[in-house]
């Protein structure tokens, strides 16, 4: 075999098992369901008893009602969204009640009702579309990061970590995070039951900026739902949110 024959051989078996660990690379992992987008160029690689829904859910009269609050409860927060398009929304199904109460005696001879709500989780990707900012907004160099921040300005919630930028892969994002009680919610004086927790992560992606937001009415939840993990183009796959959210709780 002359040596022009053994590195041709040589290539081809080195360029089979680059295509070999790719495609292993790509591949979802444990209990990880694979979503992807060609004309974004993107995969999502999210927890598998997230099930997905109908984009057109999240929308009341043509806007994004973020996290249940439309633009009837709160104009403001309807002007920032309503150029947002819903591309992906992933949600956790109820598989029991809606809540559980659990009742106990206490010391002085009364009873303590515990009322534990069935676990909520949701996932929501969406497109900033520019053709419908106005040149104020599309020339604002804080675009992006004020529609990750959104999660900050909804009645009702407060910011549980400072507002930070960090990359995956090579890739920018912002990430914003807030707990509370959305003020639309019945009954926002009610205590443990209504506690949110939400994340807004935002991008500038192959000329598309999209966001996406995480809401759980529990913490660990939401810290599992944020590491669903991405993939921009060829780049390796990463978590959304890699580090591990705490409450604003004292």
């Amino acid at each position: 075999m002359t040596p022009a024959r053994t590195t041709r051989i040589l290539a081809a078996s080195l360029f089979a098992l680059t295509l070999s660990l790719a495609a292993k690379a790509q591949a979802p992992g444990p209990n990880q369901t694979e979503w992807e987008n060609e004309s974004l160029k993107l995969r999502l690689f999210y927890p598998s008893d997230l099930v997905k829904a109908d984009p057109e859910e999240v929308m009341h009269d043509d806007q994004l009602a973020l996290f249940g609050i439309s633009g009837s409860t709160d104009p403001k927060l309807a002007a920032a969204t309503r150029c947002l398009r819903p591309t992906l929304l992933l949600h956790l199904p109820q598989t029991g009640p809606a809540q559980t109460t659990k009742t106990q005696p206490t010391a002085d001879g009364g009873t303590q009702v515990t009322i534990t709500p069935a676990v909520t989780a949701t996932i929501l990707l969406a497109e900033l579309d520019i053709n419908c900012l106005s040149e104020h907004q599309s020339q604002s160099t804080k675009l992006l990061d004020d529609m990750a921040e959104i999660v900050n300005k909804v009645p009702g919630m407060k910011s549980i970590a400072q507002p930070s930028t960090y990359t995956i892969g090579w890739q920018k994002v912002h990430m914003a995070a807030a707990q509370g009680q959305p003020s639309d919610a019945p009954n926002p004086q009610a205590p443990g039951p209504l506690q949110l927790f939400t994340m807004g992560i935002s991008t500038n992606w192959n000329s598309h900026l999209l966001v996406w937001y995480f809401s759980s009415n529990n913490i660990d939840t939401l810290n599992r739902i944020t590491k669903t993990t991405v993939r921009f183009g060829r780049d390796q796959a990463a978590p959304l949110y890699p580090v591990t959210m705490g409450t604003g709780a004292n």
